[in-house]
């Protein structure tokens, strides 16, 4: 039965959260960590850190969480319940775009969600932030990485990986 709701949160998380991947990630961590208790907190980082190193990284992070608690019907169902939700919201947007897509209530709605999902990534930040920078060496990598990132055209790819040795280094 629990991996049913394990299956049911994937689905619905996926289904109503507007603006990518990261948005979910508050959503995800108040449900598998806080309410359901599947994850620790340090683990729910852990994934989410395991799935930016790969392509597809939320995906990825799903399936490493939906692995750890359930196995590999988990990691199955993860996958299913991930993707299932943009397939119906896809099939059902392009049967109608024609007959909406020049609509002022639509296009006004979506500029309305922007400033919301902004927010929602803010608050992504400031949780995985709490979480992880516990001190001054970690908060320092995550200055570095940021600037990196910010800065240069260096792909974040190797601002992981090299964040991850030099915090090898340093512990």
């Amino acid at each position: 039965m629990e991996i049913l709701k394990f299956f049911w949160t994937l689905f619905y998380i996926n289904l109503f959260t507007i603006g990518g991947g990261f948005v979910m990630l508050p959503l995800l961590q108040r449900e598998i960590v806080d309410h359901y208790h599947w994850l620790t907190n340090k683990e729910f980082i852990d994934s989410v850190a395991i799935g930016q190193v790969t392509p597809g990284p939320l995906t990825i992070m799903n399936v490493f969480i939906g692995y750890k608690i359930f196995g590999l019907w988990g990691a199955l169902g993860a996958v299913i319940c991930t993707y299932l939700p943009s397939i119906v919201i896809v099939t059902i947007v392009s049967y109608y775009y024609l007959q909406f897509k020049t609509s002022r209530i639509v296009n006004s709605s979506l500029k309305g969600i922007r400033p919301a999902v902004i927010g929602l990534l803010a608050a992504v930040a400031l949780t995985l932030g709490k979480t992880s920078l516990v001190d001054m060496p970690t908060a320092a990598i995550a200055v570095g990485s940021f600037s990196i990132i910010a800065f240069t055209k260096l792909d974040a790819t190797f601002v992981i990986i090299g964040a991850g040795l030099i915090s090898m280094l340093i512990n």
